[in-house]
């Protein structure tokens, strides 16, 4: 894809309408269910280049980057010896996985993987850290000291919720925005984007319900999705106000 859009993405032109409307340096928080690396791309060009996980939140001066269900070069250690005598063939190592699959110990010690398959790190065993998305999932395919981040450091700091395609159906998530003591604040303001009016009309009602004591001040929908968004000015005008 970064071929035929010659690097021309929606993740740019938003990032760098954020940068302009940013004029504090506040922290701005990039939370995403998307498994692909087209934000990480668009990152490197605003001073973010991702290299390791302490990138994600440490590296700029306010992008936070959050992954919840992983991300196609992300790994996690595996506590199995690996038993194929091809100990360093990526593609034996995935294949003696899948048949052991019941009996793996995966740890949640995460790394980034360029290789593919993603089996072996630097010469250890590695899992693919990617998950399945599911409504009622009890946890995120997330470094868990990122979590603790996301809640302890910035929900109760948000003062503008962008949301961008996302049904809002995922309870997890939605248990942390909505949490009293720990979640977002009153008053937030909230713009919800959708590929039609009804997803999300459907998301922010689901948000809504999600947020009994702590409302939002102002909710507003639109259709067309990320790149009429994008394209008829209304980033820029949610972003500016």
């Amino acid at each position: 894809w970064r071929d035929v859009a010659k690097g021309v993405t929606n993740y740019k032109t938003l990032l760098d309408q954020i940068e302009r409307a940013n004029k504090k340096n506040e922290p701005v928080c990039l939370v995403t269910f998307n498994y692909d690396t087209l934000l990480e791309d668009a990152l490197s060009d605003f001073g973010l280049p991702i290299e390791a996980f302490a990138d994600y939140t440490k590296k700029h001066p306010f992008y936070r980057v959050f992954k919840l269900h992983g991300s196609v070069n992300w790994a996690r250690m595996v506590e199995n010896e690996i038993q194929d005598q091809n100990k360093t063939h990526a593609w034996s190592v995935a294949y003696e996985w899948i048949r052991r699959a019941a009996e793996l110990r995966i740890t949640d010690n995460y790394t980034l993987c360029t290789e593919y398959p993603t089996a072996i790190v630097g010469g250890r065993p590695v899992f693919p850290a990617i998950a399945i998305p599911v409504e009622k999932e009890k946890r995120f395919e997330c470094p868990p000291n990122l979590i603790e981040e996301l809640v302890a450091d910035y929900l109760p700091r948000v003062s503008k919720l962008l949301v961008i395609g996302w049904r809002a159906s995922e309870t997890h998530l939605l248990g942390l925005l909505g949490n009293k003591f720990t979640g977002l604040k009153p008053g937030v303001r909230l713009h919800v984007v959708a590929g039609s009016l009804k997803d999300a009309e459907d998301a922010k009602v689901n948000i809504y319900k999600a947020l009994p004591n702590n409302r939002p001040a102002s909710g507003s929908s639109e259709d067309g999705g990320f790149t009429n968004f994008i394209l008829s000015g209304s980033a820029e005008k949610f972003l500016a106000t």
